[in-house]
C-alpha cells in the first residue's frame, strides 16, 4: 500500500469563522473543494482551522471582527465563511487595514481600508501563498476586478476572485505537485541504468518509480524515474507507525 506523505514541513494554518449556518452535506462540500484548491494530501499548502464565530462578531462589519482579532493578539489574516459561501462558493480571506504608504501612494484612500476579498474556496490557498510571499497582493487582484484606486473605504467587489476562465486551473495545477510517498517493494521498480539517471544532479546510484497499476490507484500521473532512498518507520495522523518502505522523492502528480 502505498502511503502519501503530507508536506515535510507543515502547512501554515488560519481561522475560519462560520458566521452562518451550515448543514453537515454543505460543510463537506466545502472541505472538498478547499482540499482540492490546497493540494492535499500530495503538498498541501493551507489548512484551516473552522470554528464558529465568536457571538460578538455576529452581524458585525468585518473590519469589527478584525479589530478584535488584532486586540486579541491574532494579527494573522482570517476567513470569514458567510452567505456567499451557499450563493457564491466563495469565502472572505480578510488580510489587515492599510499601511500609511499604501495610502501615500495612492493604492488605498486611507489606513481605514480593510484588506479583505471575496475567492473562491478552491482558490483560497494559493491566493494566500501569493499574498504571504508578496507574490501578488490583495490591492493588485482586487484592482483586476474592477476596484479603481485609491481603493476607498466601502468598496465594492463586483466579481469573484478566482471565477473567471483566465484563472489558475486548480485541477491542472495539481498534476504539477510534488508527492512525497513510501512503498512496499513489489509497487516499485527499481533501475541502476545510467540512461535513466544522467538528467538528475547529482547523479544517483539508483532510481525508482511506481508501477502503472500502482501510481494510477494512488493518483499519480507522472510515471517518471525519480529519486529514492530507503524509508524510515514514520508517524501517521492516526499515532500508527508506516515503515520498512521505500520512499520515493519527488514524484509529480
Amino acid at each position: 500500500m502505498v502511503y502519501l506523505w503530507e508536506s515535510l514541513q507543515g502547512p501554515p494554518k488560519l481561522n475560519a469563522y462560520l458566521l452562518i449556518d451550515i448543514s453537515d452535506d454543505e460543510l463537506k462540500s466545502f472541505k472538498q473543494k478547499f482540499e482540492f484548491g490546497t493540494m492535499a494530501p500530495f503538498s498541501t499548502m493551507l489548512e484551516l482551522v473552522i470554528k464558529k464565530a465568536p457571538e460578538d462578531y455576529l452581524n458585525k462589519l468585518h473590519r469589527y471582527i478584525r479589530i478584535k482579532e488584532t486586540e486579541a493578539g491574532r494579527e494573522d489574516p482570517f476567513v470569514l465563511i458567510d452567505e456567499q459561501l451557499k450563493l457564491k462558493g466563495a469565502v472572505w480571506y480578510v488580510d489587515n487595514f492599510a499601511r500609511e504608504d499604501e495610502v501615500e501612494d495612492g493604492v488605498a484612500e486611507s489606513t481605514e481600508v480593510l484588506w479583505k476579498i471575496l475567492t473562491k474556496t478552491e482558490t483560497l490557498p494559493i491566493a494566500h501563498v501569493n499574498y504571504d510571499i508578496a507574490n501578488m497582493s490583495i490591492e493588485e487582484d482586487l484592482g483586476n476586478l474592477g476596484v479603481d484606486y485609491p481603493v476607498p473605504v466601502d468598496f465594492e467587489q463586483s466579481e469573484v476572485a478566482g471565477a473567471t476562465e483566465h484563472y489558475l486551473d486548480i485541477g491542472e495545477f495539481r498534476y504539477d505537485q510534488t508527492a512525497y510517498l513510501t512503498a512496499y517493494p513489489g509497487e516499485y521498480e527499481i533501475s541502476t541504468d545510467p540512461e535513466h539517471r544522467k538528467c538528475m544532479a547529482p547523479m544517483p546510484d539508483r532510481v525508482a518509480r511506481l508501477k502503472e497499476d500502482v501510481a494510477k490507484a494512488a493518483g499519480i500521473r507522472d510515471l517518471s524515474w525519480t529519486f529514492v532512498s530507503d524509508a524510515e518507520p514514520r508517524k501517521q495522523k492516526d499515532g500508527k507507525m508506516a515503515g520498512g518502505l521505500a520512499m520515493m522523492d519527488p514524484v509529480s502528480t
